[in-house]
């Protein structure tokens, strides 16, 4: 069965979401496609209003126009009814009085005058002029020009004024016709309803419309109506100012005003336009597309489940059948599983044919897994070299066994065991030699033990031996010694025949809380203890060397932040000239001032740092500060001292060694010959020719170079002789002795007379006494230090004694000089 995750899950099927998805796009599609026609049949009906209108406004003016011309036409004719003789005002008079039924029947005229141009009338018919129609023909008689001008008291009439000669005179003929033929006009062939509205200022209070006047409107019984519930309903300036489309009573009807006069508020023509039936139609048009719209839905959700149900139906079964393949039920998965149709197939089929493809190849990879599981549990924890456990297994086989000490074993140890020199052999012979070393190794590590331990290869040269059941620390030297033993029998690698040591820590565990890599650890710690002490030896780990591990880390972690926050200083001993007591120069020790743990002196700290980089950039410190103590001394006036810096071995090898030093001598502008560079005959002895490369590179820079701890190590003379050195010092442990042990005496003036005939000078430390120094001295010992003279002084202090003695450079002997401490 397939299981949903975890949670509020809710299960949907596809088919369903498919549906969702489908009705969605349509329906959005729909209303778009929908929306954007309705759009259009609003846009066309705005436009085809718009167009009626401006064509009812062209119908306005050419009516207009058209009566405007009628007049200038009835004028000529009537100028024509007068003969020549009768071109009198009086003529005027008579013809009218005769021809005035026609003229007013044929030309629809209600008035002619005909005036001078002082507005006198001379002849007329009809009403007479008023005085406000006097005053608009005084302002208009002037330009001697036709003038126009539609007028509403009562109704609206258009009067016309046209210019005449009479009698060789200017006149102008006066005409007046009503608006029934222009609004006849405007009105052909259309279906609206007008209204002719009057000036608001004409009308009295109380008056409907506006304010205005109905002159006359068209079909007055459903018009009138219209007109009261428009006027109800919208501002005279809404429908002056816009027109448009207005909802009236139950009617949508576009309202337009035509103004017929200028000025402010002038009559104006209200045109009603009904159009509820465009409306009806678009109303049905979207009733249509909605009804589409919902049948294309139906229709199209029908096929979507008729078209996704035979996938999804398979696809639910796939949902089903894919759980059995995590449960590897292989054969229940295919009998199950849905046959394909082999003429029509779909991405569904497709699926399924991969599904069983696969169940089909996961059985056979199933088959095979489980063939090379087992050849691979029994690889994995052992050593494809030696055929050994290898370090998988003896972290099980160490947890089980730890976890029975108290149980079944009181006590249990761990050997941790390091070929010496393996490294020089594999480089020596090559890496197939070196294989072959290590399986004859592991074969008599194998033969020494006891039946009950067991033999481990971690890595490399590097093997471990569990040892159970042991009882005491006899069982432990037993095995070791039978693993030298062992060891000590010559291996043959073709024509090379070797003798193989090894160096063995061994830590003890005689409780259940112990943890299998802490056991390791403390193995290992020894294992390294033994090789310090030399080839072919054991340790056995005691709480001393895991403090001294972490002090050693602690250190190496410190140095770091020492050199940067400048907790390290350096102070001054002398060293003195025997034969007259002058000081020569001093040399730089090295002090730590630990924030937490006080001043620590370079034996408790250089030892740990001397393999690591840190050794490195302690010794760029202390050549720093030298250079800079160097430059002062020569600003002081003590131009003719030197300072010995000491260098580890490994500072030697250094390639960045050689430019530091020329950066120095160049940066603080001090002599080569002043700068001296102690290291010890020992180090320089454990590579040779790569220190003898760099001493003799600092040579060429003038930089001199002092063996220290001269006759400590197990140099040979030849290799001495090889060096490029100035200074030879020798240690304390001889000068110590000159007066009470015959052999030190014979010692220290023996390499006096081996460095004087080197052609070297000697400088003899820890000098405590007067009677070593004279003993020194008769021994033609050049150069000494120690506590006789001074202890390592601050730089201060130093500055202040050679202030002191500046004239004679005799340096001050001790009083009661004080017994030297190691690693000062």
């Amino acid at each position: 069965m397939t299981m949903l995750p975890e949670g509020r899950t809710i299960f949907i099927s596809l088919k369903w979401k498919l549906l969702v998805a489908v009705l969605i796009i349509l329906t959005i599609l729909g209303g778009v496609l929908g929306g954007f026609a309705y759009r259009q049949l609003i846009n066309q009906q705005n436009y085809l209003l718009e167009s009626q209108r401006d064509k009812l406004a062209q119908n306005l003016q050419t009516s207009i126009s058209l009566s405007v011309d009628q007049s200038l036409s009835a004028a000529q004719q009537i100028a024509l009814l007068v003969n020549d003789a009768q071109q009198t005002p009086s003529g005027y008079q008579a013809m009218l009085a005769l021809r005035w039924p026609d003229l007013q029947l044929y030309w629809e005229l209600d008035r002619l005058s005909l005036m001078s141009l002082s507005g006198q009338v001379l002849a007329h018919a009809g009403k007479l002029i008023d005085s406000a129609e006097m005053d608009w023909f005084k302002s208009v008689a002037v330009m001697l020009e036709p003038h126009w001008r539609i007028v509403c008291l009562q109704e609206c009439v258009i009067q016309v004024l046209v210019p005449n000669l009479l009698q060789g005179e200017p006149h102008f003929l006066f005409m007046e016709t009503g608006l029934t033929d222009i609004l006849a006009r405007f009105r052909m062939n259309e279906t609206f309803e007008l209204a002719v509205l009057a000036p608001s200022a004409d009308v009295g209070e109380g008056q409907k419309y506006w304010g205005r006047e109905v002159y006359s409107i068209s079909n007055r019984h459903t018009s009138l109506i219209q007109l009261e519930q428009a006027a109800a309903q919208f501002s005279w300036e809404q429908m002056e100012s816009r027109g448009g489309v207005y909802q009236v009573g139950e009617e949508l009807s576009a309202l337009w005003v035509f103004p017929l006069a200028k000025g402010e508020s002038p009559p104006a023509i209200l045109v009603i336009n009904n159009i509820s039936d465009w409306q009806s139609l678009l109303n049905e048009f979207q009733e249509s597309m909605l009804g589409t719209l919902l049948f294309s839905l139906v229709l199209s959700g029908a096929l979507v489940i008729l078209a996704a149900w035979a996938p999804v139906v398979s696809l639910s079964r796939h949902a089903t059948l894919l759980p059995m393949l995590a449960e590897h039920d292989f054969d229940t998965f295919k009998a199950l599983s849905p046959k394909t149709s082999s003429f029509i197939v779909d991405e569904v089929d497709l699926i399924n044919i991969a599904t069983l493809n696969l169940a089909e190849r996961m059985q056979n990879l199933e088959l095979e897994v489980d063939e090379y599981t087992c050849e691979l549990e029994r690889l994995a924890m052992l050593d494809t070299l030696t055929g050994l456990p290898n370090k998988a297994m003896l972290n099980h086989e160490l947890q089980k066994t730890i976890a029975c000490v108290g149980r079944i074993h009181d006590k249990i140890a761990l050997m941790f065991l390091d070929l010496d020199e393996f490294k020089r052999i594999n480089d020596t012979l090559g890496h197939s030699q070196g294989d072959e070393l290590l399986k004859i190794v592991a074969k008599r590590l194998n033969h020494s033990v006891r039946a009950m331990d067991t033999v481990f290869r971690q890595g490399g040269d590097e093997f471990l031996i569990l040892l159970r059941g042991i009882r005491s620390e006899e069982d432990v030297r037993k095995v070791i010694h039978k693993i030298f033993a062992s060891l000590q029998q010559p291996v043959v690698l073709g024509r090379h025949k070797l003798i193989v040591t090894t160096s063995i820590g061994v830590a003890y565990c005689d409780s259940n809380n112990v943890k299998a890599e802490e056991l390791i650890k403390h193995a290992d710690l020894a294992m390294y203890q033994a090789k310090d002490a030399g080839r072919s030896n054991y340790r056995v780990f005691t709480p001393e060397m895991l403090q001294r591990a972490n002090n050693k880390l602690m250190i190496e972690q410190d140095i770091g932040a020492a050199i940067e926050e400048k907790q390290l200083s350096l102070s001054l001993q002398p060293i003195v000239s025997l034969p007259d007591g002058k000081v020569k120069g001093f040399e730089a020790l090295i002090r730590w001032h630990h924030p937490e743990r006080g001043l620590i002196m370079p034996g408790d700290f250089i030892p740990d740092i001397e393999d690591s980089e840190a050794i490195i950039r302690v010794g760029n410190y202390v050549l720093e500060e030298g250079g800079a103590i160097l430059s002062r001394l020569i600003e002081q006036g003590w131009d003719d001292l030197y300072l010995a810096v000491n260098l580890s071995a490994k500072h030697y090898m250094d390639p960045g060694l050689i430019p530091l030093v020329q950066r120095i001598l160049s940066k603080y502008n001090i002599p080569p010959q002043s700068l001296l560079l102690e290291v010890t005959e020992e180090s320089v002895i454990e590579q040779v020719d790569l220190a003898l490369s760099a001493m003799k590179s600092l040579k060429r820079l003038g930089v001199r170079i002092a063996i220290d701890d001269f006759g400590t190590g197990y140099s040979s003379l030849s290799y001495l002789k090889q060096l490029p050195f100035d200074v030879l010092k020798i240690d304390r442990c001889f000068t110590a002795g000159v007066l009470d042990n015959s052999v030190d005496s014979h010692i220290v003036t023996t390499v006096i007379d081996l460095a004087h005939n080197m052609g070297r000078t000697v400088v003899a430390e820890g000098i405590e006494t007067q009677e070593q120094c004279d003993f020194l001295a008769a021994a033609r010992c050049e150069l000494a230090q120690g506590y006789l003279f001074s202890k390592p002084l601050e730089e201060r202090k130093a500055f202040r004694i050679l202030n002191e003695i500046k004239g004679h450079g005799v340096w001050p002997v001790e009083s009661q000089p004080q017994l030297a401490k190691l690693g000062s």
